[in-house]
């Protein structure tokens, strides 16, 4: 259920605690549907302000304007947990049935 401003991407804060540390275990793979490229890249934005720098690199976007080999690179880097989630458009429908991943979203 949305609770505040879309634009503020607070609503996504459950997936990443707030006192994570680099020992910690990870949080549960996921995967965030947005209409738009820009969005998506917001939303990676918000989600990595939520971790310490040296866990920022565990969120990333996924969209059309990546090369085919960053692509593939993070696929891999999802499925072997170096990647904890990905704020994406339909440019990852193409893999999305990926059976480890443990949460998907339509934003």
């Amino acid at each position: 259920k949305i609770k505040y401003s879309l634009v503020s991407y607070a609503d996504l804060a459950f997936l990443i605690p707030t006192s994570m540390k680099s020992d910690d275990l990870p949080p549960l793979k996921f995967l965030i549907f947005f209409d738009s490229i820009q969005e998506g890249i917001n939303a990676t934005k918000y989600l990595q302000a939520r971790l310490s720098p040296d866990l920022q690199n565990k969120v990333k976007w996924f969209n059309s304007n990546m090369t085919t080999e960053f692509k593939a690179a993070e696929v891999t880097n999802l499925i072997a947990r170096d990647t904890w989630g990905l704020c994406t458009t339909e440019a990852f429908g193409m893999v999305r049935d990926i059976a480890q991943i443990v949460m998907s979203i339509k934003y």
